[in-house]
C-alpha cells in the first residue's frame, strides 16, 4: 500500500504543478503554454497507478513470490 500512497501523492503534486502552469499561462495570455499545460494534465489523467496491477491473480501471485522483483 505504501507504493500506492506514494503514487497518489506524486500524482497530486504533478497535478498541482500543472495547474500552476495553466494559471500562469492564463495570467500571461500565453496560448502555447496553456495548450501544453492542458495537454500534460490530460495525459497525466489518462494514466493510472493501477496499470501495473493488471489482474488480481497475477498481483497476488507476485506478492506471494519472495523472489519477485518489483519495478517502480
Amino acid at each position: 500500500m505504501d507504493y500506492l500512497d506514494r503514487s497518489f501523492d506524486e500524482r497530486k503534486e504533478n497535478f498541482q504543478r500543472l495547474f500552476t502552469v495553466v494559471d500562469d499561462a492564463l495570467e500571461k495570455d500565453n496560448i502555447q503554454q496553456l495548450a501544453m499545460g492542458l495537454d500534460s494534465i490530460l495525459k497525466l489523467a489518462e494514466t493510472s497507478p493501477f496499470k501495473d496491477l493488471s489482474s488480481i491473480e497475477a498481483t497476488t501471485s507476485a506478492l506471494n513470490d519472495p523472489t519477485h522483483q518489483w519495478d517502480f
